[in-house]
């Protein structure tokens, strides 16, 4: 799917712009041209003494990655991008200067081609160099190839760049070492890293690759029983077993679901809303419980666009089939209960060009890897992305349109007694409503009346303070209907919905973004660089378009769906993606790291009917994910970064990780599933899944945030780590890891094992998921018996102490009763003590074990 270029009329531009016949993409080549020879001593001193400096000093500032515009489609700071060439084809013909755009541009030959414009014309000299060096078949030291990717096939820029260019199905490469090949995912990986003289690592030990399945696919530690089970486990698909277990768990949707999460931007607030209107989404949880619920029954990935798109259009479809089958249509609206991506963003105070445009941005990120929205003002500065194609985009999501009254997610919801109280309560509020706007409605009039001098007798009636009172009641009145449908218990579930408009319409370009500045209007229609047939692209006119949108973007032939998700979840599994920029796969993005593995991987994404699960099964079922993290020093030093595979990169736990293991290591973990949000602070959340936090948008808890919690404004990929001393301070002080440590050495069979050293490993085993060795037990033990109290389990209080403890509980409590009723989201973190008993050798050892690296990382 290359499209061809569209003939326009040559322009000037302010920098370098190559001009002449527009070729079409199929006579182009299919990817980055032939690797350079090794460049002479000679050659080389030429290009850096000669050529390079007019290129910074001239070229770069209009075509370079690093320029304000990139002019003509021409990049010149590569030589891969100057072969490539701009909108008009190469740059240069190495070793024919005379049948090179580039030296005809300099030589002002021509007035429609000249280099730089405006009569800036080069020296003679500078001219007479960029000649020779052409002449030399311009070699060109500069190169945008990381090592062990694949500079033959996999690069270009502007239109010509890899992942605008149609996924096809790479052969598996043969390898040496066969034996070690687990599926095809090791071949793509060995065959690199042979192609270096390299070998990859040991496998992982048991214990390590169970903790690391674990955390990887339901983000909780296996028990000691699990682990003892593994490692009984002699069979050859000990493991996966275990993988297909985990998979179909309740738990794996819960943790994966909270990736997408990141990605969809999702809050439990509005951010900016509108007027008065109150600061809750109080339904987006339902689009929290769908995201869930999609990953458990491995929906598949281009269902999973539709919902989440046009689930309007597909609950609708849903419905119709089942009336036409003579059967009841479905009790749920799930597919409607998807449309929370798009309807939970920030409200901007209710500017709609903003929601929009949010709208556009979380879409192009999320589906397709690209920043779409870089063109709301200018045609975007890198990827061949004009502003018609984003206000194409924006006429579908302008032409959509969401219900003042949300539906219910149950169309029929049970009659019960807390549903007819929500009712009666919700009827009077809705009176209440309907009283007020009576009076907004009817101060408008007397303003009116006053302002345009008819009617005195009305004019009389203004009362300077009224607006305000009103708008006060407005603000009570919202907050009102949100506390009755978050916290009553009654209320039924509603769904996220959003609607076309009885009358859709096209919208206008707004040049350089601005809403008095209107340009042509434009159908509303597909990028022009992801459309079979730029030419010849299909226009929207039923509704809104946002279901052909999604179909689009779903289409099996779409060169970015598949590998942008690929990409995701391969980020997830290794830490880091092929490509490391999970949001934008276009221009400015690196070249991925293993491009051959990246398309066959996401062939067999589609070919498999994207399934996500087996998507998970090949990459954690391979030989390159079971490796060992152990490091190699001269691997280090030759790939630092283990952008060839050569070990498996250790993880660090986020934040839900360690919450979420602290509670499942004691056996406290609630597992109730789905459900309304509850603060991080409150009772309610004091066992629940982290999945379940609420998440405020302008306040978001503060713990979160310093475990690198990603911003829910904007969507987010990959979560960026940091190192802050208050991350230490939380396993240190939190009474919720305290408590953690005291409960396990609480427990009856902690007491009642026979030794010391029996209770050394049963720590490790519970919190590491492995035995210690004989060191770690010395110093255990160690520890313990420099401890006061030496091996004593109780450390029995005084009277007096009891007595002060109570006295600080009750203080305590009733501080926190008060401060929870002065605000609407307590972003107090880290529990409370549950037994404030002076701790224990056996419990300070435990707490010690907490705050090692190995219990926040797994490897």
């Amino acid at each position: 799917m290359r499209p061809g270029f569209p003939a326009v009329k040559p322009l000037l531009g302010l920098g370098f712009v190559l001009l002449g016949t527009l070729l079409r993409a199929a006579d182009m080549p299919a990817g980055h041209p032939p690797v350079a020879k090794p460049i002479s001593p000679a050659d080389l001193a030429f290009f850096e003494s000669k050529i390079r400096p007019i290129l910074v000093d001239t070229c770069y500032k209009c075509h370079s990655k690093g320029g304000d515009k990139v002019r003509g489609g021409l990049l010149l700071d590569t030589r891969e991008a100057v072969l490539h060439g701009g909108n008009t084809g190469p740059a240069i013909v190495p070793g024919k200067p005379d049948e090179s755009l580039l030296i005809q541009a300099v030589r002002y030959k021509d007035e429609d081609l000249q280099m730089p414009p405006k009569g800036e014309k080069l020296s003679d000299q500078q001219i007479a160099d960029l000649t020779e060096w052409v002449r030399r078949g311009a070699p060109d030291p500069r190169t945008v190839v990381a090592a062990g990717s694949s500079a033959k096939t996999y690069g270009g820029v502007g239109r010509a760049h890899w992942a605008f260019q149609p996924v096809k199905k790479p052969a598996v490469p043969a390898v040496q070492d066969a034996a070690w090949v687990k599926n095809p995912v090791d071949n793509f990986v060995l065959a690199k890293l042979e192609a270096e003289g390299m070998k990859p690592n040991t496998p992982a030990e048991k214990t390590t690759l169970i903790r690391r399945i674990y955390f990887d696919l339901i983000g909780l530690p296996p028990t000691v029983r699990e682990v003892q089970d593994f490692l009984n486990d002699k069979s050859p698909d000990a493991y996966a077993k275990v993988v297909d277990r985990l998979l179909n768990t309740a738990q794996y949707g819960e943790h994966w679901a909270r990736y997408w999460l990141d990605v969809a931007r999702y809050s439990d607030t509005k951010g900016d809303a509108p007027r008065q209107d109150d600061l809750r989404y109080p339904h987006a949880w339902t689009y929290r419980d769908w995201v869930i619920n999609a990953f458990n029954v491995d929906m598949p990935y281009n269902q999973f666009i539709l919902s989440q798109l046009a689930g309007d259009a597909v609950q609708a479809a849903v419905e119709k089939q089942a009336k036409a089958k003579g059967q009841p249509a479905p009790d749920y609206r799930w597919h409607s209960a998807a449309l929370g991506f798009l309807t939970l963003g920030n409200q901007f105070n209710g500017r709609r060009g903003d929601i929009v445009d949010d709208q556009i941005d979380v879409t192009s990120k999320a589906f397709l890897g690209l920043t779409v929205s870089c063109a709301r003002c200018h045609d975007h500065k890198f990827d061949p992305i004009p502003t018609k194609d984003y206000y194409s985009l924006y006429g579908v999501f302008a032409n959509s349109t969401q219900p003042k009254d949300l539906p219910t997610l149950q169309a029929t919801p049970p009659q019960t007694a807390d549903l007819l109280d929500y009712m009666a309560k919700a009827a009077a509020l809705e009176k209440k409503e309907a009283e007020l706007k009576e009076e907004q409605a009817e101060l408008q009039r007397a303003t009116r009346a006053a302002r345009t001098g008819k009617g005195k007798e009305g004019a009389a009636k203004v009362d300077p303070q009224k607006r305000q009172q009103l708008q006060r009641a407005e603000r009570t009145l919202y907050r009102e209907i949100n506390d009755l449908e978050t916290k009553h218990p009654g209320a039924p579930a509603r769904v996220n919905a959003l609607y076309d408009v009885p009358r859709s319409t096209d919208y206008p370009v707004l040049i350089r973004g601005e809403a008095g500045n209107k340009g042509e209007v434009v159908p509303r229609r597909f990028l022009e660089i992801l459309s079979p047939d730029p030419k010849k692209r299909p226009v929207w006119k039923a509704g809104s378009g946002r279901i052909d949108l999604a179909k689009a973007i779903a289409d099996e032939k779409n060169p970015l769906t598949a590998r942008v998700m690929v990409n995701r979840m391969w980020q997830q599994h290794w830490g880091k993606g092929f490509v490391e920029t999970p949001d934008d796969l276009g221009n400015m993005s690196s070249t991925p790291t293993h491009p051959e593995l990246l398309d066959w991987l996401a062939a067999t994404f589609v070919e498999q009917g994207w399934s996500i699960k087996q998507l998970h099964r090949t990459i954690v079922l391979s030989a390159a994910y079971q490796q060992s993290s152990l490091n190699n020093p001269a691997y280090a030093e030759r790939d630092p970064n283990n952008k060839l595979l050569w070990r498996f990169n250790l993880r660090r736990l986020d934040f839900e990780e360690l919450h979420d293991s602290l509670l499942a290591i004691t056996g406290e973990l609630d597992l109730t599933r789905g459900g309304r949000p509850v603060p991080i602070s409150s009772e309610g959340f004091a066992k629940r899944r982290a999945i379940y936090t609420l998440i405020d948008r302008t306040n978001p808890p503060e713990l979160l945030t310093q475990f690198d919690f990603p911003n829910p404004d904007v969507a987010s990929g990959r979560r960026y780590e940091t190192t802050v001393p208050q991350q230490a301070l939380f396993l240190m002080n939190s009474p919720m890891v305290i408590e953690t440590a005291r409960k396990l050495v609480e427990r009856a069979g902690f007491s009642e094992l026979k030794s010391d050293e029996e209770r050394v490993a049963i720590l490790y085993l519970a919190i590491y998921q492995r035995m210690p060795t004989r060191r770690e037990v010395d110093l255990g033990l160690k520890y313990v018996k420099s401890n006061p109290q030496g091996t004593a389990l109780e450390i029995a209080p005084t009277p007096q102490q009891v007595n002060a403890r109570e006295a600080r509980k009750d203080n305590r409590t009733a501080a926190q009763k008060k401060a929870q009723a002065n605000s609407k989201f307590s972003t107090q973190v880290g529990g409370v003590y549950e037994n404030n008993a002076p701790l224990t050798a056996w419990t300070k050892l435990a707490h010690a074990l907490f705050q090692s690296n190995e219990a926040m990382f797994y490897n």
